[in-house]
């Protein structure tokens, strides 16, 4: 019986971390074509309009999270699993790999459509589980600081039914978009020193207070995920003190799903 409890958490994480992992890109997702303005006709599966470093990143950087989750909840052959939990991301892009041989052969090639069909998913097939290893064995870690039982990252797992749809992906786009949108300020920002003096401080002074609302906001976004976090991750709570943290929370989702209404709606 031990066994098959064991065979059935591996089994589970596997396909949780698969999933944590598509939430997370999809979140980086929505950022992205935000932010350069891709139809929505040239965002794909596989392909998000002309980038390249940034599909590679957001592909990794959800892999590295998924299979993160998965070092903090096995002791044993952690990495091994992680690996393995990487499959359906390789399979994929190996399929994308053989549609883009097929394609080039019969349309001809260009430097970018090597780039974007041939060396894009051979990239990410290749280093895919490779990150998935490193980032199973950071969580493997810190593996002490999330023993409760019955739970992934101390958070029970009946949580992460609506965790996964109402949640996750929008505390990641949001809070990201956020993130973004203070580095376009700079870039925004007209300056000829590198370090602005008091006069520049004044002449400017729309400009820093507006830096300064929306790092106030983002310091709220990131603040009302972690208290989400805490609240979730509580051992023991009393009924009374139970139904106020779940109105706090409500409240956060709710937050969350406005912004995120209001942010992205029209590129849906």
């Amino acid at each position: 019986m031990s066994n098959k409890i064991k065979a059935r958490n591996y089994v589970l994480i596997t396909i949780f971390a698969v999933v944590f992992s598509y939430v997370v890109q999809d979140g980086l997702r929505l950022v992205i074509q935000k932010f350069l303005g891709i139809p929505i006709d040239y965002m794909t599966l596989a392909y998000w309009g002309d980038t390249f470093f940034l599909r590679i990143f957001a592909s990794l950087f959800a892999t590295a999270t998924g299979t993160f989750v998965i070092g903090t909840f096995l002791k044993k052959r952690a990495k091994l699993t992680a690996v393995i939990a990487t499959l359906p991301t390789i399979l994929f892009w190996i399929a994308i790999f053989i549609l883009g041989v097929v394609s080039i052969s019969k349309n001809g090639y260009t430097f970018k459509s090597v780039k974007i069909m041939l060396l894009l998913p051979a990239i990410l097939a290749i280093l895919s589980p490779v990150i998935g290893w490193i980032s199973a064995g950071w969580g493997q870690e810190l593996i002490d600081e999330f023993k409760r039982s019955k739970c992934v990252l101390n958070i029970k797992w009946y949580h992460w039914l609506w965790i996964f749809p109402f949640y996750l992906s929008k505390v990641v786009a949001v809070s990201l978009f956020t993130l973004v949108l203070l580095w376009k300020i700079d870039l925004l920002h007209d300056s000829n020193s590198l370090y602005p003096g008091l006069f520049d401080f004044i002449a400017n002074w729309s400009y820093f207070l507006l830096r300064v609302i929306i790092f106030a906001i983002l310091y709220g976004l990131v603040s009302a995920a972690f208290h989400t976090y805490l609240l979730l991750s509580e051992e023991k709570v009393e009924a009374k003190v139970n139904w106020v943290n779940g109105l706090i929370i409500f409240g956060y989702v709710l937050l969350f799903s406005v912004l995120y209404a209001f942010l992205f709606a029209n590129i849906w």
